[in-house]
């Protein structure tokens, strides 16, 4: 079963969740309904990261909200997709759009866009305890320019992070390598704005999904230039070249 979530409004404070359901791998969908997630008049409730499956089969959705403060939370949902819990990833005005990677049945890691002062970094948060409580938000050393990002751990591999490794502007896409679970981090590879890409400095790439499919092989899309999605292929034998 896929499960697709997504932001329907004009504007972002007064946006809502519409959730549709495949079970035959994306072919077809069943017709969209809304996802009941807060009190506040059901809007203010925000979404970017993908949803993931827990043990006991109720899916957690990463959500954050924009009207009076910037902040996330983790929904769970039960196998009808209703709403029934709701914990708070981060608190403020300085962290929106999670993106949480789960390494096991209690341990996973999340990423938040940073939108405070300098310096401006990727915001990571760390639960033990499958999701129940989570740490506060910490600044990693990777540079964010109040932009998304998105992850994935690989199958018998590092965790990766896509984003644009720049504390302004969004002129560069680039791919974070971690073997110790978000501890340490180093550049694995530039898809955009590297010295010598003859692209003009001025594109801007933004928006990043990461995912791994069933063989293996690595997908990547972002926003190209504001004007088209770009879709990445690679394989983890060529992200060991880039090693």
């Amino acid at each position: 079963m896929a499960v697709f979530c997504q932001r329907v409004g004009r504007r972002l404070g007064g946006s809502a969740i519409n959730l549709t359901v495949s079970e035959d791998e994306g072919e077809t969908w069943s017709a969209p309904r809304r996802l009941i997630a807060s009190p506040f008049f059901n809007i203010s409730t925000l979404v970017k990261g993908s949803p993931l499956q827990f043990a006991d089969g109720t899916i957690g959705l990463p959500v954050y909200h924009e009207m009076l403060g910037k902040f996330g939370e983790l929904l769970r949902l039960d196998a009808e997709g209703h709403a029934i819990r709701k914990t708070r990833l981060s608190w403020g005005r300085t962290s929106l759009q999670p993106v949480i990677v789960p390494r096991s049945e209690t341990e996973a890691v999340g990423f938040m866009r940073y939108a405070g002062d300098p310096p401006n970094r990727v915001l990571m948060v760390r639960t033990t305890d499958g999701g129940a409580t989570w740490t506060p938000p910490v600044k990693t050393s990777l540079p964010n320019p109040n932009a998304a990002v998105s992850g994935v751990l690989l199958a018998n591999g590092p965790l990766l992070l896509a984003l644009n490794n720049v504390e302004e502007n969004r002129e560069n896409l680039s791919l974070a390598s971690s073997t110790d679970f978000g501890n340490t981090w180093r550049i694995a590879h530039e898809f955009e704005g590297d010295s010598s890409s003859l692209q003009p400095s001025w594109r801007e790439y933004s928006y990043p999904w990461i995912m791994q499919d069933g063989a293996g092989d690595v997908h990547l899309l972002y926003t190209w230039g504001r004007t088209r999605i770009k879709h990445v292929h690679f394989n983890p034998a060529w992200l060991a070249g880039r090693r």
